[in-house]
């Protein structure tokens, strides 16, 4: 049984548990592969060189959008307001579920 992971998502290192859901930047893929760069299994901690030879496979849950981050530009005395903001698109996955 997996105790945990740390694996690579979009070049952002991601701790993954077994049948705990996580939130990774926006993917489009129903099931993909994840590259394994440490990995604790049964209390035997194994570091790959950069990566494990095994890969896990994450499955998606689906899609949400996050919060909306604010963004304020201010310029004194030239009257010069302005704000912005954004919402990324998040996906939630799980391994062995």
């Amino acid at each position: 049984m997996l105790d945990f992971a740390i694996c690579e998502i979009d070049g952002k290192q991601v701790k993954i548990v077994s049948n705990l859901e996580v939130w990774v930047d926006s993917i489009t893929v129903k099931d993909m592969e994840v590259n394994v760069l440490m990995r604790s299994q049964g209390g035997k901690i194994e570091i790959g060189k950069p990566y494990l030879k095994e890969k896990l496979t994450l499955k998606n849950v689906g899609d949400v959008r996050g919060e909306k981050i604010r963004v304020a530009k201010f310029h004194a005395k030239a009257n010069f307001r302005k704000v912005t903001g954004s919402r990324s698109r998040k996906t939630k996955v799980i391994y062995g579920a």
